[in-house]
């Protein structure tokens, strides 16, 4: 009875060992970055989709720096920090024989019982895409957006 208990003690100190160690080496998601749309600033027209219409324009910001997404307005609006962004799509496509550039991305997180999530494309310098707030899996808000790479002053 004996034996067997010492044999199993070496066996068990092995998957102790690697239960705590295997988290360890798990990456933490940072989120994708894309060259092509990284480090990018937008100026964007916002409107919010309501059961009567689309709500009027509301001007903000869309970001996409160190593999995140954010926008000024949906921190205002719903408290929505910068979430890491995967890639959906990366082409390349050529039209009336100039090339052009096409990436879509979508985010998702959750915080206080509400989740979030952006799907936005890119194409060349334009983007657009939807933001939507969700509790408990209802669809509280939504918003549209479309703009152009913001241009830097000279």
């Amino acid at each position: 009875m004996k034996k067997s208990t010492i044999s199993k003690l070496p066996l068990l100190t092995l998957f102790i060992g690697l239960f705590f160690i295997a988290p360890s080496f798990a990456q933490k998601s940072k989120g994708e970055k894309n060259k092509f749309i990284e480090g990018k600033n937008y100026d964007v027209q916002f409107y919010e989709l309501k059961a009567t219409g689309r709500g009027k324009a509301i001007k903000s910001l869309v970001f996409i720096k160190g593999g995140k997404i954010e926008g000024d307005l949906m921190y205002e609006k719903l408290g929505m920090d910068p979430i890491a962004y995967r890639v959906t799509l990366d082409s390349t496509f050529t039209e009336d024989d100039a090339e052009s550039r096409i990436v879509s991305i979508e985010a998702k997180s959750s915080k206080d019982k509400s989740d979030f999530e952006w799907e936005a494309t890119i194409t060349n310098f334009d983007i657009e895409g939807t933001v939507t707030q969700s509790k408990n899996g209802v669809q509280k808000k939504k918003y549209e957006f479309s703009g152009s790479v913001k241009r830097k002053k000279k």
